[in-house]
């Protein structure tokens, strides 16, 4: 009783944070039984092209400005049975009670043998390729990307120099002035092209970009400028080198592009758009089941113990539901949904579990910990094969050095090159990260190759700015309802 309370207390402070928009329908989806959030769950507008998912508390928000009072809505999550309900009987700030619809298997189909988990989950990748084609596709996109950053500790010792750019008292006011916490996130809505052709790249078509408006600190800036200015190359003899200890690297510093034209041209707020194509590209790639190290428990399935839950109906399809748990090596617990036909995986929710962490080294004064995962995907099936409808995941890792270390400017010589300048500095850092993505696909839709290839990717794109969530400047875009955390920060 007293997290029912809490979950709806939670729920009505978020909501009461702004004005009400008769434009838009909020609500929160609840387990029937035990009052616990559904996240991630589809809200689709029957008939209609249109529909979005909760977030990551349950909490969902749907445009209605174009819907009809006798429209009808769906809340559908896989394992619970589907509501439909009226626009009519819906107020923003409904609470939707989902009740759970799982079958036992014993008694709904009558197998020659038990089905056998394990198996099942080996068929997975098994039919990736067929279950999973690469198709040429159009969709509707929104990509949120949230990071935070932890500083503890942050000390820089200047033990020798013979950069006059740079002294101590320059160093230790931007190592002062390094913010000990920072929040960013991003969000893009936007059309991503891709196409099944593997010579060809994905393009965006950006509608909208909101980013928080990073802290503008004169000393870092001042110390970039500096370091800038030191790595502007005037003799192609000359080079930098970064050493700690017996270990050293030269920097591979980039020439800076020569657009001197193009930048005066270039609105303000605005960045290559080819620069966030790339980056989402990446991100994308987590949907395609070949990681594995986030897909360890489909990869290397004997490191898990898999328990077959029951079975339940997605979109008319028998599905399995598979619990899994991680034996001494795996790191993974969670639960998954498999087509009991065509072995497709259609949803998985999962995490470390408890006592497991991922990457972790200490060596040499560098120590790097990845000690949280959580991860949610869900792909619907269109005629023979299956689309990606969402994914989510979110990380978070430590990371720390405490080494003495110093940059070289060095010229070339025939034998040994010659010391120009040195900086050494004892740096001692010390540092908490956490990120997180959530992808929506609507209107996911084929064309054709020619018109992936008629479509001209804009150079640039623009990107607004702000201190804080403004649900203004999404109005009558479909996006994931904002937490209360992110809804409530602002940049100092």
């Amino acid at each position: 009783m007293k997290y029912t309370i809490i979950t709806i207390l939670l729920f009505l402070f978020g909501f009461s944070l702004s004005a009400q928009d008769p434009s838009l329908i909020k609500g929160v989806l609840l387990d029937a039984d035990q009052k616990t959030p559904l996240l991630y769950a589809n809200i689709v507008v029957l008939h209609k092209s249109q529909g979005t998912i909760s977030n990551e508390k349950g909490m969902f928000s749907l445009d209605i400005s174009k819907l009809n009072e006798k429209d009808t809505i769906s809340f559908q999550y896989i394992g619970y049975k589907t509501q439909l309900i009226v626009l009519s009987e819906l107020d923003s700030g409904s609470t939707i009670y989902l009740k759970e619809d799982l079958i036992n298997l014993s008694e709904a189909f009558v197998f020659a043998n038990p089905p056998d988990p394990k198996f099942i989950v080996k068929k997975v990748l098994e039919n990736k390729d067929k279950n999973y084609k690469k198709r040429t596709a159009k969709a509707q996109t929104f990509i949120r990307w949230r990071n935070t950053s932890d500083i503890e500790k942050a000390t820089i010792d200047l033990k020798k120099n013979s950069i006059k750019e740079l002294d101590e008292a320059s160093l230790k006011r931007a190592a002062e002035k390094i913010p000990k916490h920072n929040t960013s996130y991003v969000d893009f809505l936007g059309d991503i092209f891709v196409s099944n052709k593997d010579e060809d790249t994905l393009k965006i078509n950006p509608i909208r970009i909101v980013s928080l408006k990073g802290e503008e600190i004169a000393e870092l800036e001042q110390m970039g400028e500096v370091f800038e200015n030191l790595f502007t190359q005037e003799d192609e003899k000359e080079y930098w080198k970064v050493k700690s200890g017996i270990l050293s690297q030269k920097l591979d510093i980039d020439e800076p592009e020569n657009d001197s034209i193009d930048q005066e041209e270039r609105k303000e707020n605005t960045i290559r758009t080819k620069r966030y194509s790339t980056n989402i590209k990446y991100r994308l790639s987590y949907s395609s089941l070949s990681n594995k190290d986030y897909w360890d428990f489909l990869h290397k399935t004997g490191k898990y113990n898999y328990e077959l839950a029951g079975g339940t109906k997605v979109n008319g399809e028998d599905v399995f539901i598979i619990d899994f748990m991680p034996k001494s090596s795996g790191l993974y617990e969670g639960r998954l949904y498999i087509s009991m036909s065509t072995y497709a995986l259609i949803r998985a929710d999962y995490n470390y579990a408890e006592g497991k962490v991922g990457r972790d080294f200490n060596l040499l004064g560098v120590a790097f910990k990845e000690n949280y995962f959580s991860g949610s995907i869900y792909f619907e099936k269109e005629e023979d094969h299956y689309v990606l409808k969402y994914f989510s995941y979110k990380s978070g890792n430590y990371f720390s050095v405490e080494r003495k270390i110093s940059l070289i400017k060095k010229r070339k010589r025939l034998l040994f090159d010659k010391k120009l300048k040195e900086i050494k500095v004892g740096l001692n850092f010390q540092v908490t990260n956490g990120e997180s993505i959530e992808v929506l696909l609507l209107n996911n839709k084929k064309i054709s190759h020619q018109q992936f290839m008629d479509f001209d990717q804009p150079k640039d794109m623009e990107i607004i700015y702000v201190d804080h969530f403004d649900e203004n400047l999404w109005k009558g875009f479909p996006i994931i309802e904002p937490t209360k955390r992110m809804r409530e920060y602002t940049k100092p």
